[in-house]
């Protein structure tokens, strides 16, 4: 009997598999011992390795979706002359933060999103366009209430936000290149500091 407990289960021992052995070098017997299931039991729920990859992918996105809707409804801002321009880069790294939690919620995500999805085929490609769509208009969002708020000069914002997902992206990438585990705080912090030095509006205070 299928069971969504079960088809959870086969996803995480999976996601683990393609991180650790690489997309193609893994197969279904690799994913079975894992999640300890006879390979029945995993075609119940799956017809191959690249629809349970597309699972994990789909699964990835539904997250992102939910933070998006949550994000719509964020608070107001205090008046720009009260903000501290050290302030204001710590709550751009807060958001940043909650957005890298759900998107790269392990190193394994990381590793599958940045890595051994890319490029396999159409299917797999369309998952991931929408994932980074959600994930620029999330990070548009943001900028534009800031930019109205005061708190940015003015600007294109989703071009803004297509450079800090992308430039996150391209710091993922770096990190996985070493085997120190991704810090996902310093990737925030840089990634704000970095794109807030040339956005702030002048009406912050120093400091």
């Amino acid at each position: 009997m299928r069971s969504e407990a079960r088809q959870r289960q086969i996803l995480a021992c999976a996601k683990r598999v393609f991180a650790e052995r690489g997309f193609h070098a893994a197969n279904i017997s690799h994913i079975c011992e894992a999640a300890g299931i006879g390979r029945g039991t995993l075609y119940q729920y799956f017809t191959n390795k690249q629809s349970v990859l597309t699972a994990i992918l789909r699964d990835t996105l539904d997250r992102v979706k939910t933070l998006m809707e949550r994000q719509a409804r964020g608070n107001e801002y205090p008046p720009p002359e009260n903000v501290t321009r050290s302030t204001a880069i710590a709550v751009s790294t807060s958001q940043l933060r909650k957005v890298l939690a759900v998107v790269f919620e392990d190193n394994d995500t990381l590793r599958i999103l940045l890595r051994e999805a890319v490029g396999l085929d159409v299917e797999v490609e369309k998952v991931l366009g929408e994932i980074d769509d959600v994930l620029i208009g999330i990070v548009e969002h943001d900028i534009i209430r800031a930019r109205d708020a005061g708190y940015l000069r003015a600007l294109d914002a989703r071009a803004v936000a297509t450079m800090v997902v992308g430039g996150i992206e391209k710091l993922g990438l770096a990190a996985l290149r070493s085997d120190a585990p991704v810090d996902l705080d310093k990737l925030a912090r840089e990634a704000a500091a970095l794109h807030a030095v040339g956005t702030l509006s002048d009406r912050l205070k120093d400091g």
